[in-house]
């Protein structure tokens, strides 16, 4: 049954609201670049107030923590790309002798090995502290590579021309080649020719570029929706989804059949919580000439 005038209207009416995550002191501003998907902790950098560099950033309830220098000689910068529901932190660290990719738990600092690069992006991360990601040549190939936590001076390389888009709990990761692979080696390939976007809590997140639509698979390789929009961005375990609605380049949230928007059309998401807690970026003072800045995003109707 249709919803009535006065609900449709309400929902019509709900949007996303943001809170500032402050930066630490001594730090211009800072910028999210992940979240736990259960206990909320967010993850990535401030940038320093004498412009030198930036430093990893930590904010637990919302209050910012500097992480120590990796054990690296020479200056250089510091962030922090994901994070897990139990506090272990995976990010990047470049400096005067290169990048380098690493580890964080308990307070101590893991350094992961890769192949020679020019640059390194860290994707994803279990529960285990398994780590994805890729490695970038001057050329502009790349390499998916895989960092398991039982064995950090390691890593497994995924194959050349490719890069990680998630891992899960299970071990299964997914490359952006459109192909799944499962924990007993076996793969497979995604039926149609998609960008894929993203894989997070059993989702895969693809656009069909030319159907100019959002396609979500399951891990068996199924369709289990699809709509007009583009640019998967997060996505939770309902199925809540950050994208972008068809007629706009402005990011909402996916929720239900619904598109919800931000109240800051600028925005750009980072992740979302099981608690449909949205960490993303986005324009603070009007004006595209300044960087965005982290925020938390929560809904109100």
């Amino acid at each position: 049954m249709p919803a009535a005038p006065a609900a449709a209207a309400a929902q019509a009416a709900c949007t996303w609201r943001v809170t500032a995550l402050p930066a630490p002191a001594g730090y211009s501003h800072a910028v999210a670049n992940g979240v736990a998907s259960v206990s909320g902790t967010v993850v990535g950098h401030a940038v320093r107030a004498d412009g030198t560099g930036r430093d990893a950033v930590v904010w637990q309830n919302g209050s910012p923590q500097v992480l120590p220098k990796p054990p690296i000689a020479g200056s250089g910068s510091n962030r922090a790309d994901v994070v897990n529901n139990q506090g272990v932190i995976a990010g990047v660290w470049s400096g005067t002798n290169g990048v380098t990719a690493w580890r964080y738990r308990a307070g101590t600092y893991e350094l992961l090995p890769a192949p020679m690069t020019m640059g390194i992006a860290v994707t994803g991360i279990n529960t285990a502290g398994d780590i994805i990601g890729s490695s970038f040549m001057l050329s502009g190939s790349s390499q998916g590579l895989l960092w398991k936590a039982a064995t950090p001076a390691q890593y497994t390389s995924l194959g050349f021309s490719t890069y990680a888009v998630g891992i899960d709990d299970a071990g299964r990761y997914v490359l952006n080649t459109g192909v799944i692979v499962n924990p007993d080696g076996s793969r497979i390939t995604l039926s149609r020719q998609v960008f894929v976007r993203l894989y997070d809590r059993g989702r895969i997140l693809t656009d069909d570029l030319a159907k100019k639509t959002v396609v979500e698979w399951n891990t068996s390789g199924q369709v289990v929706r699809e709509f007009s929009g583009s640019y998967g961005h997060a996505v939770n375990t309902a199925g809540v989804l950050v994208a972008t609605p068809p007629g706009t380049p402005y990011v909402a949230v996916r929720n239900g059949t619904a598109w919800e928007p931000f109240t800051v059309r600028m925005t750009t998401s980072e992740g979302i919580t099981d608690g449909n807690v949205i960490v993303a970026n986005y324009d603070h003072d009007g004006t595209t000439a300044t960087e965005q800045v982290a925020g938390t995003w929560q809904r109100g109707c």
